[in-house]
């Protein structure tokens, strides 16, 4: 069978390699849609100190819809479509995975739509650790695809008002589909001046960070107000950062930090894509057939033509 080899920085290689066998109990699915998280091209494009190269074949990929082609599973059969929640080497035509891996999809929206319910899933569990936010003024830094689900959840709790910061005035002006009442564009003005503005001075009572790295961290301990609470959830780029913790603890916040789903948290994602809850269809943005996985994955770190969340269709 195909599958993606990534074997240096950017660096993608199409290999054959032995199609994995239907066991006991398991399925062999057949990935039709992946979707590439804000985690994956950091990692692919440059690398991280604590992953080595070659990837394994069939990384990245963990946003996937795939079909059922053989099932030893009761309640799965030939045909069916799920999402993938098994968490490795999905780039590959065949994969072999547990009842408990897979999902199955309600009959709409699209793939392209129900795929989110992965990333959307994890942040569902970051929102289910958090006390009430009702009426409580919030900031969401980063407005890629994760930050504009905290965006569109802070609104369905309640939460107010809903300032949004990123470098982008387009994913600024998806935001407010998704609920901000204010959007800041911090590369062209004074963010932290500007959220203590609209906070009478005392800064944001949740600050949610969903971008990664060290000058995002950095603003949390000026954004949050004092007892405030504090949603860590972008993915470091790299190990050994630059944080500026005794700043933030100076602030005496309540922290969080998320990066895993459960198998319900993408099942109350599914429910909530399938019954229009969850309207995802603004950040859906570009899609290529994984043949073209490198441009891609440097659409996916240039933003170029304003792109938020791009889908590879498995075409081999």
């Amino acid at each position: 069978m195909k599958a993606v080899h990534v074997t240096a920085p950017g660096k993608f290689e199409f290999i054959d390699m032995p199609a994995p066998q239907l066991e006991p109990g398991k399925v062999l699915i057949r990935p039709q849609l992946i979707s590439i998280c804000g985690s994956d091209w950091p990692t692919v494009n440059h690398g991280r100190d604590w992953i080595p190269f070659p990837l394994n074949p069939g990384q990245p990929g963990h946003e996937v819809i795939a079909e059922v082609v053989a099932s030893d599973a009761p309640g799965l059969e030939v045909g069916d479509k799920v999402l993938d929640i098994g968490y490795s080497g999905s780039a590959r035509e065949l994969l072999l995975r547990s009842p408990a891996e897979v999902l199955k999809l309600p009959a709409q929206p699209s793939a392209e739509e129900l795929v989110c319910a992965q990333p959307l899933g994890v942040v569902l569990r970051a929102a289910q650790r958090w006390p009430s936010i009702l009426g409580k003024s919030a900031v969401v830094i980063g407005q890629g695809a994760i930050g504009q689900f905290f965006t569109m959840l802070l609104k369905q709790q309640g939460a107010g008002p809903i300032i949004t910061l990123d470098l982008e005035d387009g994913r600024l002006m998806t935001s407010k589909k998704m609920g901000a009442t204010h959007t800041i564009n911090s590369g062209k003005e004074d963010a932290i001046q500007a959220v203590k503005d609209l906070t009478g001075g005392q800064g944001a009572d949740f600050v949610i960070e969903a971008v990664g790295t060290d000058p995002t961290y950095n603003m949390v301990k000026d954004l949050v107000r004092m007892e405030g609470l504090v949603q860590c959830f972008g993915m470091p780029k790299q190990r050994s950062t630059g944080l500026f913790l005794w700043e933030l603890m100076m602030r005496n916040p309540m922290v969080i930090m998320t990066q895993r789903g459960k198998r319900e948290d993408f099942q109350l994602a599914l429910d909530m894509i399938g019954s229009g809850q969850a309207y995802v269809k603004p950040l859906m943005s570009h899609s290529f057939p994984i043949t073209e996985i490198a441009t891609a994955f440097q659409m996916a770190e240039s933003r170029a033509d304003n792109a938020m969340k791009i889908t590879m269709q498995c075409t081999w």
